[in-house]
């Protein structure tokens, strides 16, 4: 995903259907997570909370019915080490709760097109008719990823990636030139660089991501949780 020019933070709202195998199966559609397509995913900053603290409470739009209280907010504090702590949110309840208001009127397409007997390309039909842009569909898991990003206030919408620029720029090229890295570290960027050569003898960085920094992020694209 490329967030485009003067746009630091873009990625995926990843919302599942509840066809999925496994842990994956539910009744209803319901949201898995807001991820920033950093490193191999794309060229989205991964810009640090204000507090790393994990979450405390149980974000409502993360019940899906099939879990208690302690595997939800297990879940929830994964998700937000791994995507929560790179979205640029003030801290754990400003990620969470930021998650579930903008995936409640996807969601509610969601489940209403699930509801008349809609299969996922009936459900991916029915979000793209409502004015969301679906960026992957998974269908080994039965998901959906809308695009979205988010502006120097750090506040995430959906927004086709044609109009990241439009919905989200305006950031302040100066946050981006402020890297001395000199190693890989995971969800940080690493050097600058133009090439993998220039990453080739760098500590524990194995590529040139599309960001312009060295990644310790193999090539990829598949992203499931």
């Amino acid at each position: 995903m490329d967030c485009g020019d003067g746009v630091n933070l873009c990625g995926v709202l990843t919302l599942a259907s509840g066809y999925g195998p496994n842990e994956y199966a539910a009744s209803e559609p319901y949201v898995h997570g807001l991820w920033p397509e950093t490193d191999s995913y794309g060229t989205s900053e991964c810009i640090a909370p204000q507090s790393t603290t994990d979450p405390t409470k149980l974000a409502t739009c993360y019940n899906n019915g099939t879990n208690n209280d302690a595997d939800q907010l297990d879940f929830e504090q994964h998700e937000w080490e791994k995507h929560g702590c790179c979205a640029g949110a003030e801290d754990a309840d400003d990620y969470f709760d930021q998650v579930c208001s903008i995936s409640t009127a996807p969601l509610k397409v969601m489940s209403d097109s699930k509801s008349s007997g809609g299969d996922l390309d009936a459900i991916e039909k029915a979000v793209t008719s409502a004015g969301y842009e679906v960026f992957y569909k998974d269908t080994q898991y039965s998901q959906l990823y809308l695009s979205a990003c988010a502006g120097p206030d750090a506040k995430w919408k959906t927004s086709p990636v044609a109009d990241f620029v439009k919905n989200c720029g305006g950031w302040d090229p100066s946050n981006n030139d402020d890297n001395d890295a000199t190693a890989c570290v995971s969800s940080q960027h690493g050097p600058a660089c133009s090439s993998d050569k220039d990453c080739s003898d760098i500590t524990d960085c194995v590529r040139c991501a599309s960001s312009g920094y060295c990644t310790n992020v193999p090539l990829s694209y598949t992203e499931t949780n």
